[in-house]
């Protein structure tokens, strides 16, 4: 963990324990020995910064490229951020982040919806994150959010007047995974990522209001504790 990270973290905390509350849930899910994909719901421009700080180890996140202006562009980087082209395929950008997950060093925060949900709705999930899962043979770490959509500009970093909380699930892997890969194949892997998240939300930020059973999930699968370093 740098040191830049670790200076904007403690001043992140710092200011949600002055002008706001922020409640972590489910740290012991957090891998520890591995790199690792994090994957949430997406409702503020501050969900990489309170992911990252519950998550407690430094992550690489990709954000759109338009948010990559002075002196925006000098807070993202501290946190790990690489500019990201949202309107075509971003090969760069998708090779930066298998990069990093193949360092075994760095963990990797991706927001599957892709952008901000308008209505704090789970909205539907990009293939992105099972693409980078699936090709550096990564762990899945669920996360949810909620209380962050308060947040409506990089000003109130400074003053954060929201209660947020976030709650980590058990860490899964993708699995089952045919010799022959598809379109189809990916958006099913896709919609188990993001009924994992779903499972983690409160009734009112789902799209669907159902629970997820474990027969619901084929191509994902819980990893017990005893079969990696956690």
């Amino acid at each position: 963990m740098t040191k830049l990270f670790k200076i904007c973290d403690s001043g992140l905390k710092f200011t949600f324990y002055l002008f706001g509350k922020l409640n972590v849930e489910g740290l012991d899910n957090v891998p520890i020995n591995k790199s690792f994909v994090s994957v949430s719901n997406h409702l503020s421009i501050v969900d990489p910064a309170l992911c990252a700080s519950a998550i407690g180890k430094e992550p690489r996140f990709l954000a759109k490229k338009e948010l990559f202006k002075f002196p925006f562009n000098i807070l993202l980087k501290f946190y790990g951020a690489f500019p990201i082209n949202r309107g075509s395929a971003d090969f760069k950008a998708f090779n930066w982040a298998k990069k990093q997950l193949l360092s075994h060093e760095n963990s990797l925060l991706i927001f599957p919806e892709g952008t901000r949900s308008k209505n704090q709705k789970l909205q539907k999930g990009q293939n992105g994150a099972t693409l980078l899962a699936i090709e550096s043979n990564s762990v899945i770490l669920p996360i949810a959010i909620t209380g962050s959509e308060k947040c409506k500009s990089f000003l109130q970093f400074l003053f954060p007047n929201m209660n947020v909380n976030i709650k980590i699930g058990k860490p899964f892997e993708v699995t089952n995974l045919p010799s022959q890969k598809n379109k189809d194949l990916y958006n099913k892997i896709t919609e188990e990522i993001m009924k994992r998240i779903s499972n983690l939300l409160p009734v009112s930020y789902r799209s669907n209001k159902n629970s997820n059973n474990d027969k619901d999930f084929f191509y994902t699968r819980l990893i017990d504790e005893n079969e990696a370093a956690f």
